[in-house]
């Protein structure tokens, strides 16, 4: 049986990849909420739970040496950690015009882009190391594309794509296959949480589809990357028509 290697693991769509591929593979679940994992393992008993906080060098390279003392062969690397975060380069605050906080810029950057590098060049080590032929698959965001209000959002996730690009050119002689793929916005928690409903609203309206996407639409699309292998170094946008 083949392994997937999911981080993530444990947000809304991190639960929808454990469900539909929990017979098909197995799954090395990462996440840095250690009791949400507990409950990740007590619902899906045959999955391998690790914590790792993937922007921390230290606990990403000692979840790898725990997979490589096992000798466990990666097959797939899904990167679907990611936060959502909304904030414009200027507002009007108490005393006048204010700028975007670096801080939160520092953090999203860290988190959505910094994590993705750390953990997936340990990664790629260890697969060039093994001769593993292998498959990355990077979750990415309409966003990158230009989001208003999205400044550190979108940045993080447009170079995640051109991250996606450079990699499937510089790991094809290792038979290391990268691609991303790019939700518009989907029905999911962490949407629900960063934007309210008149903008939920507005997005469906200018949304050709007239709705926002499903999580298994999303699970398909990964299915798909997977099974098809002439898929490679390019972006698959899942947006029902929404143009930014």
């Amino acid at each position: 049986m083949k392994t997937i290697l999911l981080t993530g693991a444990c947000g809304s769509i991190g639960n929808s990849i454990i469900k539909f591929f929990y017979k098909r593979y197995k799954l090395i679940c990462l996440d840095k909420d250690k009791k949400k994992l507990s409950n990740l393992k007590k619902k899906y008993k045959k999955i391998i739970p690790m914590s790792c906080n993937l922007t921390k060098q230290v606990e990403v390279l000692n979840v790898l040496n725990k997979i490589k003392k096992r000798k466990i062969a990666i097959d797939i690397l899904i990167n679907n950690a990611g936060k959502i975060y909304n904030e414009p380069i200027v507002k009007i605050g108490k005393f006048g015009f204010k700028c975007h906080n670096y801080k939160s810029w520092i953090n999203i950057i860290n988190t959505n882009l910094n994590s993705t590098f750390l953990f997936s060049s340990n990664v790629i080590e260890y697969l060039c190391n093994t001769r593993q032929e292998s498959l990355i698959i990077n979750i990415s965001s309409i966003s990158a594309l230009g989001n208003k209000g999205q400044s550190a959002y979108s940045a993080s996730k447009s170079a995640v794509e051109t991250l996606t690009k450079v990699w499937a050119k510089e790991l094809s002689n290792f038979k290391i296959r990268v691609a991303c793929i790019s939700p518009g916005f989907f029905d999911t928690e962490s949407t629900s949480k960063s934007l309210n409903k008149n903008h939920i609203d507005n997005l469906i309206s200018n949304t050709p589809s007239k709705r926002m996407g499903k999580k298994d639409e999303l699970i398909n699309a990964i299915n798909f990357v997977i099974n098809n292998k002439f898929f490679n170094g390019k972006i698959l946008n899942l947006d029902g028509g929404l143009v930014l």
